[in-house]
This record gives C-alpha cells, sequence and structure tokens, in this order.
C-alpha cells in the first residue's frame, strides 16, 4: 500500500488535509494510507512518500529530504488545511506517475539518493 506522509507546520492543517485526501482517494478507486506528520518524526528509512506543504518546503527543509534519500513532493501553495486538497492529490498522483509507474496501481515507494 503506499502511505503518504503529510507535512505541515503545525499538524493541524495536515490533519484536515489527511482526512480529505483519504476520502478523494477511496472515492478514485486508491488504496493509499495518508497520515500527517512533522518534518523532523519522518524516519531516514522511510519509503514513504512524503507531501510538504508550500509553506513548509523552505530549501533547508527539501535538501534534508534530498539527503536523505527520501521521496518527496512540494505541495501547490493553493492546498491549505483541506481546501485545495483535490489540487494536493493531483500533485501527488502525478509526482507517482513520474516518479514509480501508473499512478492508479497500487506502488510500493523506495528510497531514492539524491533525488526529487
Amino acid at each position: 500500500m503506499t502511505q503518504v506522509l503529510v507535512v505541515c507546520a503545525a499538524g493541524a492543517s495536515s490533519t484536515f488535509l489527511v482526512r480529505r485526501l483519504t476520502d478523494l482517494a477511496s472515492a478514485a478507486g486508491l488504496t493509499w494510507s495518508f497520515a500527517p506528520s512533522s518534518v523532523d518524526s519522518i524516519r531516514d528509512d522511510s519509503t514513504s512518500i512524503v507531501a510538504v506543504s508550500a509553506h513548509v518546503a523552505t530549501p533547508e527543509v527539501l535538501d534534508s529530504l534530498t539527503t536523505r534519500g527520501i521521496s518527496h513532493v512540494v505541495l501547490p501553495d493553493t492546498v491549505r488545511g483541506g481546501f485545495g486538497a483535490e489540487d494536493a492529490l493531483a500533485e501527488i498522483l502525478s509526482f507517482v506517475d513520474d516518479n514509480y509507474g501508473h499512478a492508479g496501481s497500487i506502488v510500493e515507494p523506495h528510497r531514492v539518493e539524491g533525488t526529487n
């Protein structure tokens, strides 16, 4: 099962976004798991896709994820809490399609060394 960790600054907005993404993905027939997370709690051996809110996606955060080999995508800045969840899911699907193959299939993310 594909797992997506959603990272925002305080945690509240990622919780709202996770709920909307779960509903949207389910309606689209995807058996994906979404969970809120903080950047600091993502383990170096994580095989999850990390979806980073635009306001958290500083060069330092993105460099850290890349250096650690963690697969990540920056969400559009139209995404705020549960608002813009459709844009978020579209960006995640595009990322999965570009990096892992067909987004509609169940994919197993892998660690990406120095890319993304």
